[in-house]
């Protein structure tokens, strides 16, 4: 039956009671009569299997079963009606003392469970109301964990088809250039040479630009093992695989700390930062200093150059993908490493800026979680 309310705007709800007492739902009729927040229309079922057929035509906003239904229990209707795929919140209505039942019901899949005997018409209400809320919450989490895992493929695909089928016309044409220039470096003049190795130089920038991007599109999404990272050795082997040349030095001011987290991510940082601050070196003796602060939460490490410097006013530019401050036709770069060193760095919970003064230098600082 349907029960009247004397405010139409207020929420209306389906509900269905399953209990064997028709005491019981004359009871549960009067309690829902005096809500003041919804309207509630109430069906009553007796049986089990009445109210299995019930769940499965999936017309209700939620359910209350009783846990005394006869031969069977209500128990294990909310056991066989989620296996069949309720989707709404059921509330178990249980006896005095039948705790047990109670974590049983909350266990099994219950959104709530009330004592008979102690439901007034507030707790009715609040609890329905909160079991609905809850379920619409979960799904829209559920919602958008499937829109996630959807986001996620199609960034599994996109990485496909660049490492895939872009790179092989691209080593194609890197073939083709090389070629030619073994084959018919002859027959081509000093403008044909210049643009030969002009063509070369673009399959090497586009090659290196796809692959920034496939690095940056791993972060957070394939995980290694987090271990624990020595980064003296890091930043050795770092500086050892750069190979500055003679008139930039490179020092680590302070001992460097162990520090959790997978070993290839913290190495692209060092790498990507180290190796800009060579890349962009201006000065005949360029100076490269790292150190390093312990906090009682973090770690922050600062690597400082004597380099160019920085305007202010490129300090965020500098972090978003594909942006570069120097034409690329005058410095070789992909505008991808800056970026994925931010999205590493917010991965384990630190964050990155920097202090700079054209023609005096750039120092990065970045923080990274201890433990």
């Amino acid at each position: 039956m349907e029960l009247p309310a004397t405010n139409m705007s207020e929420t209306h709800l389906n509900v269905l009671l399953v209990d064997d007492d028709e005491d019981d739902y004359v009871v549960t009729r009067d309690l829902l009569l005096e809500a003041e927040r919804s309207r509630f229309s109430l069906d009553w079922l007796d049986t089990y299997d009445a109210a299995l057929d019930a769940v499965r035509l999936d017309r209700y906003d939620v359910y209350l079963f009783d846990y005394r239904l006869g031969q069977r229990n209500g128990l294990e209707l909310l056991q066989e009606a989620l296996k069949q795929g309720c989707r709404q919140p059921i509330i178990l209505l249980t006896g005095l003392g039948d705790h047990d039942i109670d974590i049983a019901a909350i266990k099994a899949g219950a959104a709530d469970y009330l004592i008979k005997g102690q439901i007034d018409t507030p707790l009715l209400e609040r609890s329905i109301l909160h079991a609905i809320e809850r379920k619409q919450a979960e799904a829209h989490q559920q919602q958008l964990l499937r829109e996630l895992e959807s986001a996620n493929q199609d960034l599994k695909d996109f990485a496909y088809i660049v490492s895939h089928d872009l790179k092989a016309p691209l080593r194609g044409i890197g073939s083709l250039a090389d070629w030619l220039s073994m084959d018919y470096a002859d027959q081509l003049d000093e403008e044909g040479q210049e643009m030969l190795q002009l063509l070369k130089g673009r399959v090497k920038r586009m090659n290196d630009l796809i692959d920034g991007v496939l690095q940056y599109s791993r972060v957070g999404r394939i995980r290694e093992e987090s271990v624990k990272v020595d980064l003296n050795q890091i930043v050795a082997d770092t500086i050892d695989a750069i190979a500055p040349p003679e008139n930039i030095e490179i020092a680590v001011a302070t001992e460097l700390p162990t520090i959790m987290g997978e070993k290839t991510r913290i190495q692209q940082v060092f790498q990507n930062l180290l190796s800009n601050a060579v890349k962009y070196m201006d000065k005949p003796q360029g100076e490269i200093r790292i150190w390093c602060i312990e906090s009682e939460q973090f770690w922050q490490f600062s690597i400082a150059d004597n380099g160019p410097g920085i305007a202010e006013k490129h300090f965020d530019k500098i972090f978003q993908i594909f942006q570069t401050l120097v034409p690329r036709d005058e410095q070789d770069s992909t505008g991808v490493g800056l970026a994925l060193v931010k999205k590493i760095v917010e991965l384990y919970h630190g964050k990155i800026w920097l202090d700079s003064k054209m023609g005096s230098g750039t120092t990065f600082h970045f923080t990274w979680l201890k433990g």
